[in-house]
Formats: structure tokens, sequence, C-alpha cells
């Protein structure tokens, strides 16, 4: 048994905008909502290659040259474009189709139009789509287990990581992915975005999941490497990547009366017949900390602070977090979420009278 300090890690300096993947699975596109009344029906193809997930708009800008395809234009956008539009006054045309691709975000995306009986288009006819980056380098810090980045490759994969300016981050985690035993997983970091000789390098001795390397290394640029050759898959896979700060209370362990259990999750259906069949579709950990009247009042601030963090009020969702029950072993770092959330300012209350504080958590499961 370890029995490092706990770690709590809710700090994430990455966004998505800071990450560079060197390749990525193409995602998939939806079909597309038409309104208007040409009777023209858009057909878009290809592989959708872009960084982050896209809503599309074709609009119909012009019939002045006629009503029918090869007749009319066209114009385009993202919702990632801001005001105006990427292209104008394009010609519709069966073939060859119109590669949407101005704005480097919808790479091999192809559009065309086919005519039907009466008008094909009208003034304003307009088609939305939606385009999901499915292995983007947003699902790397969704909080989802059930997401992930997915290269396409295997034998030579990074992540390159621009903070933005030099900062200190003193933790990495890298979880639910599929590297082998055999994998060779390389954090790097420099001053600059050159790699020949990059000033930091820690090479991960064994292969856990999830990954986990404290530190203390100020650095603008960083880069995870994988090699992972024999990976059966053929690609690699990671659903959780940390790059920040790490909590440590000074309370260092939970008290005596704290428990930690490892169950599953069971679903129930009964059929018509009245039969009762339960399923197990996952396993996940439970933890009852229980501090006592020695919890200082920095540490309630620690905790009133990871509150805070944690909901967003924009959307009104509670994240889970990383908490390293133990810090000196890889298997206590866990994905948790806040159980008895509502319920901790009511603790913190008791806790002013020596009643103790109980933070009780459960882990984020992974459901595929």
């Amino acid at each position: 048994m370890s029995y490092g300090a706990l770690r709590i890690l809710y700090n994430n300096y990455l966004t998505q905008a800071m990450i560079t993947p060197s390749s990525q699975a193409t995602g998939r596109i939806t079909g597309q909502v038409k309104t208007g009344s040409g009777v023209a029906v858009l057909s878009v193809t290809g592989n959708f290659a872009g960084a982050f997930d896209l809503v599309y708009t074709l609009e119909i800008d012009s019939v002045a040259g006629g009503v029918s395809v090869g007749e009319s234009t066209f114009k385009w956008k993202t919702n990632n474009t801001g005001a105006g539009w990427e292209e104008t006054g394009i010609t519709t045309r069966t073939t060859p189709a119109y590669a949407l691709s101005a704005d480097g975000l919808g790479t091999a995306l192809l559009v065309a139009h086919t005519g039907g009986v009466g008008d094909d288009f009208a003034l304003a006819d307009t088609w939305k789509w939606y385009a999901r980056a499915t292995y983007g380098r947003q699902r790397l810090l969704d909080l989802d287990r059930n997401t992930f980045w997915k290269s396409t490759g295997d034998t030579s994969e990074n992540l390159v990581i621009d903070l933005g300016s030099a900062l200190t981050p003193t933790a990495v985690i890298i979880a639910d992915h599929n590297f082998t035993s055999g994998a060779t997983v390389t954090i790097e970091a420099n001053s600059s975005n050159a790699w020949g000789a990059p000033a930091y390098t820690y090479t991960f001795s064994t292969i856990t999941d999830p990954l986990v390397l404290y530190l203390s290394q100020t650095y603008r640029y960083w880069r995870l490497v994988i090699a992972d050759a024999s990976n059966p898959d053929t690609y690699l896979r990671i659903g959780q990547l940390y790059l920040g700060d790490y909590v440590s209370l000074d309370r260092v362990n939970a008290s005596w009366g704290s428990s930690r259990g490892d169950g599953y999750n069971l679903q129930s259906n009964i059929s018509e017949a009245g039969v009762m069949r339960r399923y197990a579709y996952t396993r996940s950990r439970t933890l009852n900390l229980t501090f006592g009247n020695t919890l200082k009042e920095a540490d309630i601030t620690a905790l009133l602070a990871l509150q805070e963090a944690i909901i967003d009020l924009t959307t009104y969702r509670v994240s889970p977090f990383w908490l390293h029950l133990f810090s000196d072993s890889a298997s206590d770092l866990a994905l948790m979420e806040w159980a008895n959330l509502a319920e901790f300012s009511r603790e913190y209350f008791a806790y002013l009278l020596y009643s103790g504080v109980n933070l009780q958590l459960t882990e984020a499961v992974k459901a595929i």
C-alpha cells in the first residue's frame, strides 16, 4: 500500500487552440436541413478533417443568371467564420463538386446539387448541416471518458502544445489511452517550437493507464511524443490530457473512518412477462473521505476553490476532477465526481462546530 499525500488536480492550463496534433482521424457529417422553395437537392461528400465541430450554412445568393443548376450561385460559412461569409458567388454545379476549404477547416468536404422538376433554386434557399470532429483535439479536454483523440498512425505521433507564455505546470496526466506495454511515451519542453534538442525530456519507464508525472519546469512549448508500432489497433488514442497544477491539502490524508469501494454500476429491466434481468455495464470506484476537525482554514479555502472551479455558471454543468488519493501510486489516480457537492457548504459550517467535513466521490465512468 502506498501512502503519498492526497492531491487534487482541476486547473488544466490547456485549451484546444493550444494543441496541434501530428494527425487526426476523420470525423462525421450529418444530413442537411433545407429551407426554401427550390427543388434542388444538395449532397455533401468527403471526409471531415476539421480540428473541431462546425455547423455549415450554404445559401443561394443569386438567381440572376437563372434558377437551374449551373446558373444560380451560392455562398457558404461556418459558425467559426465570424461576420460575413467564407465565399460568395460560387456557381452551383453537379460535377465536379465544389470543395469547401477556404478556411482550412473543411478539407475534403465537397458539395454538389442535383436538379429536379421545377425551379431548382429560389433566392435564399438554405441548407445547414453539422460536421463533427469525432476524434478532434477538443476530445482530450472535455472530461468525458467516452470520447478521445485518435491518430491515423502509431509509429510516430505527437501533440505539440503552445501555452502562449512560459508557465510552470506541476502535473501531467495522460489517461484512457490504448498504448501497449511496448510504447515509448515522452514529454518534452522547450522555449521555442523546435524539437531537435529540447531543454527538458522525460520518458515514462512503465506504461500504465493513467500515466502521471509530477514536475516543475517552466516553458512555453511542450510536446507529447508517442511511438507504439506494435499496437494492434494501428492507431493511438488518448481520452484525457492534463497539463496544469495540483493542490495538496495541509491535512495530508483523510481521517480514520474514510473508505474506498470498487463495484459495478448495475442496470435492471423487466420484460412484459415480468422477468427481471440485471446488467453490469461498468465498474467504478467510490471514496468517502472524512476529514476531522484538524482540517485547517487553508484546506477549507482550497475545497471551496475546487467547488467554484468545477461548476460552469454558463451551462450549469458540474465537471469531474482528478483526485490522486495516494500520489505515489498511479493506480490511485482517478477522474471523480463530487457526489455530495450540494451538502458541502452545510458540512463546512458544521466543521466550524468541530464535526468535520466529509467528501463523497464517485468515479466518472467509461462506458465504452
